[in-house]
């Protein structure tokens, strides 16, 4: 499904962030973003930023991830957000709108947009949550249940990650960043590596925002999507990407509780077997699937064999499969917007290689990162 420039909340929030930070002094807010992380240092940041929204992560029946990224909505106790459920949806956030109250009850509710690919039947329109904020507002217990209510399920949602904004002027260009920060040093560095300092030359002004799109026990998955505006009718969107594979550091062992954790970098690639024929089968899927999307020129979407090394189309993975993410006039007109594409591995049979299916828990003792 074609994505408009607004899919993300953090485009609304940018136009005023000074509401943002007289919001964020509330009660209510206080405990959901209780700052328990340190600001990351970054070129042309003065000070450290207030959080400006939060992830949270959790498991129904122990097996699908729901992750749940909520912004306050500026002027008011209301809350915005995305709900990403692993693997069903990956592709196709479904936006969230609720409540967070002075005594620390959360409730949010899915927008039924009615925007789901059709390739996802189980689409959870008016699907909502509702709990408790732990006294340390590092977790937040309750039900997740269907619309009428009749299906529920325990929900415990523990926070990964707060998110932090910043407005900056810099070489006469208007820049506003969004990214996110976990209290893990090498998970922020990754963070760090994609952020960005300055907008582009001509650029009147830019609007940034890393997404965490995958956070478990061997993975790390960000997106960048960037807004542009150097004058004319509209402004330009592009994405980058980043993916990145923990490994245990070289001879640790589990009496070695200070030993870090290696990071390294995952290309599109890396996760399909050599040969014209592998290649094919996911050019195959890609095509299938833009086709269905309405994409205008669904064949420029297609990879040839060094833009797969290259990994030149932005991509992220799920626990089921990879999506790429295609920029507008990608694939069609600009009027068309963005476009965001899921393979299932299991679509690609013998041809995937998944880079890992790790479950969302904390690090082993001996890889624990300190903070």
């Amino acid at each position: 499904m074609p994505l408009s420039f607004s899919f993300s909340p953090f485009y609304s929030l940018a136009q005023a962030p000074a509401n943002i930070a007289r919001g964020l002094v509330q009660h209510r807010l206080a405990a959901l973003l209780t700052a328990s992380f340190m600001a990351v240092g970054h070129a042309g940041a003065a000070e450290p930023q207030a959080p400006a929204g939060a992830l949270w992560q959790g498991e129904l029946d122990g097996r699908i991830q729901v992750s749940l990224t909520i912004f306050p909505r500026a002027g008011t106790g209301g809350i915005d957000g995305t709900a990403r459920y692993d693997s069903m949806l990956a592709s196709a956030p479904r936006q969230l709108d609720g409540q967070l109250t002075s005594d620390g009850r959360l409730s949010v509710r899915e927008r039924a947009t009615g925007q789901a690919p059709v390739e996802y039947p189980e689409a959870r329109d008016g699907a909502r949550f509702e709990g408790t904020v732990s006294s340390d507002g590092l977790s937040v217990s309750g039900e997740w249940m269907n619309t009428d209510g009749t299906r529920r399920q325990a929900l415990t949602l523990t926070r990964k990650a707060i998110y932090r904004e910043r407005t900056v002027n810099v070489a006469g260009a208007r820049l506003t960043e969004r990214y996110p920060e976990t209290g893990r040093p090498n998970v922020d560095a990754l963070i760090t590596s994609l952020r960005t300092s300055a907008c582009g030359q001509g650029e009147q002004e830019c609007r940034s925002a890393i997404e965490v799109m995958r956070l478990d026990a061997g993975n790390v998955g960000l997106l960048r999507t960037t807004w542009r505006y150097s004058g004319g009718a509209h402004g330009s969107l592009d994405f980058v990407s980043g993916t990145w594979r923990r490994h245990g550091p070289a001879g640790a062992v589990a009496s070695a509780p200070t030993a870090q954790p290696v990071y390294r970098r995952v290309g599109l690639a890396d996760l399909l077997q050599p040969g014209e024929a592998c290649l094919q089968k996911l050019n195959d899927e890609l095509q299938a699937a833009l086709k269905r999307q309405g994409a205008a020129e669904p064949a420029r979407g297609l990879l040839d064999a060094q833009a797969l090394q290259e990994s030149r189309v932005p991509f992220t993975l799920y626990r089921g499969g990879v999506v790429l993410h295609y920029a507008p006039y990608a694939v069609g007109p600009f009027a068309q917007g963005a476009y965001q594409v899921a393979v299932p591995f299991a679509r690609l049979g013998s041809c995937a290689r998944p880079v890992g299916t790790g479950r969302d828990k904390s690090p082993e003792p001996f890889e624990k990162e300190s903070t």
